[in-house]
């Protein structure tokens, strides 16, 4: 098993700081290092995080039961459960190159031992003064589970053999052994992975809606069919807003926007009893339907995690009619649901929403929001501080110049700049659907499952930076060199963004101020060298920008200028790669800028 990522090690670190840390009872020795009693607060931290995850607890509530310290005889925390009649006893490792091996399991079990004989006497005073609290938590508990926590590399087969020999043990504490699990709860680094994501989530959508003319379809997908007061819909809305439609490929394209979403509130207007009939339906996903009473003539139907997959105009056009226009009635509105019992994330669930999303006009990219990792960045950019927004219609009017707004274009821009193949700044220029599709090879280049939010954010920085510099440069600038700013753009910037490729991978985020006092210099050097380059080959006036319309010029400038800038062209290495022709090549001159890009001095 691979270790807590470290893009989510330093969140989960922030958020144990933050969030735990001041909860925690106070340390029993304060006579160690600074730096040694930080990193043992990190580490009880994480023992109140596990229990408040697992359980469901208040995060005071966790963190009190931890009685972690220097000298905690192999018990980290210790909670009881009052309403399963559940004692937790738990051991944690916060360190995330190891694995949570024998000798953590050893010491664990040595620990549990002695707790379960009752044995206060020989633990730290974090837990003889909770002795009474204990003694009636062994009265009353009906079972005693271990847990193991880790955030490294795994939980080792010799560690769960080690504590298999207490749980499996009945000679021990012959009352305690009765109600000792025999299997371990692990929470590990995947664990600790989604939990993270999960609380930066737009919630879940549990309701109830009434259908009138029911239809129950109980073969491959279990399917409920009816017709809805769109009065109803419009409640849920108003509950639960963008949750509502957190699966669907967009949100509200607002009625200024959208002719399709005037006409849906010019229905509610002059004919609410036609509104059935002119309109297409809805359809949801549910993770759980249940009818507990009704006929078909009126059907109850009660739901767990729905989203509306394809209506969302509808039921949004709706609500911001009947919030301008509180005294029209619109409760002879009705419409057709579909509400399927489906996963809205795997793949039946998207398929569904692919399919049925065409009474709006659709582009490819909408359907990038379809994409599990668009919506994990969001959550982990979230916790840096960063609104990110994958569904084009929810992007703020300020997004281009806001500091903390990232939009999925910006993203892909960016991005691709960094990338290896040679075509990408010609795509950029000219084919930028070509990233937008989220089944294309090129979009799956770059949003890729070990992408961090720390390197989107810096890349993005980097490439805001870039592009305002060369914008200030194509005004001030005029002729063919003022127009090779603007058009050749692109190229530049990736001629660049290979040589920072260090930089921006770093863990941590970097701030701009640093950012642009680090790239100014060398933007100045790559921006002039580029031109010098291109000054002999891209021509007058409109002859620049169709220069930038040819893959071919475009590539070979983007090799003239990596090679005489990274002063790698009089090399023999690249002199070698630029005579080998093989048509066999994923991308032009695959080998030559696989080279080129691998070489580039870093800034």
């Amino acid at each position: 098993m691979p270790a807590l990522a470290t893009n989510f090690l330093n969140i989960l670190k922030d958020k144990l700081e933050k969030d735990f840390v001041p909860h925690l009872p106070e340390l029993l020795n304060k006579e160690r290092p600074k730096a040694d009693q930080d990193k043992k607060q990190l580490s009880r931290a994480f023992s109140g995080f596990v229990l408040h995850k697992m359980l469901n607890i208040g995060i005071a509530v966790a963190a009190k039961s931890v009685v972690d310290d220097f000298d905690d005889n192999g018990l980290d925390a210790i909670h009881y459960e009052a309403t399963s009649k559940t004692l937790y006893l738990v051991q944690t490792k916060f360190r995330e190159k190891d694995q949570f091996d024998e000798g953590d399991a050893i010491r664990f079990r040595n620990g549990a031992d002695l707790l379960l004989g009752q044995r206060y006497d020989r633990f730290n005073a974090n837990v003889k003064c909770r002795k009474d609290e204990l003694d009636d938590a062994f009265d009353e508990a009906e079972r005693i589970q271990l847990v193991v926590a880790y955030i490294g590399t795994g939980f080792s087969a010799h560690a769960n053999a080690a504590l298999k020999e207490l749980t499996e043990n009945e000679d021990h504490h012959e009352v305690q052994a009765e109600r000792l699990q025999p299997d371990i709860a692990e929470y590990g680094p995947d664990k600790v992975q989604a939990d993270l994501l999960e609380e930066q989530s737009v919630g879940v959508v549990n309701g109830k809606l009434r259908l009138s003319k029911w239809q129950h379809l109980d073969g491959h997908r279990d399917t409920h069919i009816g017709i809805v007061q769109v009065s109803a819909l419009v409640a849920l809305h108003n509950d639960h807003k963008k949750a509502l439609y957190e699966r669907n490929i967009r949100y509200f394209l607002g009625s200024r926007e959208s002719d399709v979403n005037k006409a849906i509130q010019e229905t509610l207007r002059t004919a609410p009893n036609e509104f059935f009939y002119l309109n297409n339906g809805v359809t949801a996903l549910a993770d759980l339907i249940e009818t507990p009473r009704g006929s078909k003539v009126s059907k109850l139907l009660e739901f767990r995690g729905l989203s509306v997959i394809n209506g969302a105009q509808t039921i949004s056009s709706a609500a911001e009619f009947v919030a301008q226009n509180p005294g029209c009635d619109i409760s002879n509105a009705k419409v057709l649901i579909t509400i399927i019992k489906a996963d809205s994330e795997g793949k039946f669930g998207r398929s569904v929403t692919r399919a049925r999303n065409h009474q709006n006009p659709v582009s490819t990219g909408n359907f990038a929001s379809l994409d599990p990792r668009q919506e994990e960045l969001r959550r982990e950019l979230a916790y840096l501080g960063y609104s990110y927004h994958y569904r084009p219609e929810t992007t703020p009017r300020n997004a281009e110049v806001s500091a903390n707004i990232i939009t999925i274009e910006q993203a892909m821009k960016a991005l691709a700049l960094f990338e290896v193949d040679s075509r990408y700044p010609y795509w950029l220029k000219n084919e930028i659907s070509r990233f937008q599709n989220a089944e294309s090879n090129e979009y799956q280049s770059l949003f890729t499952q070990t992408l961090t939010g720390a390197q989107l954010v810096n890349k993005v920085k980097f490439f805001r930076f870039v592009r305002d510099v060369l914008a200030s440069n194509a005004a001030a600038t005029r002729g063919a060199e003022g127009l090779f700013y603007k058009h050749g753009a692109f190229v530049v910037a990736a001629v660049l963004a290979k040589r920072c490729r260090t930089r921006v991978n770093e863990p941590d985020v970097l701030k701009q101020t640093q950012l642009n006092e680090l790239l100014s210099t060398p933007l100045d050097q790559c921006r002039q060298a580029c031109w010098d380059k291109a000054r002999p080959q891209v021509g007058q006036g409109r002859s620049v920008l169709s220069y930038f319309q040819n893959q071919g010029s475009t590539v070979g400038l983007l090799d003239g200028c990596m090679s005489a800038i990274y002063e790698l062209e009089q090399t023999e290495a690249y002199q070698a790669l630029k005579r080998v022709a093989d048509r066999r090549e994923a991308f032009p001159q695959e080998r030559v800028f696989r080279y080129l890009t691998t070489e580039a001095p870093q800034i």
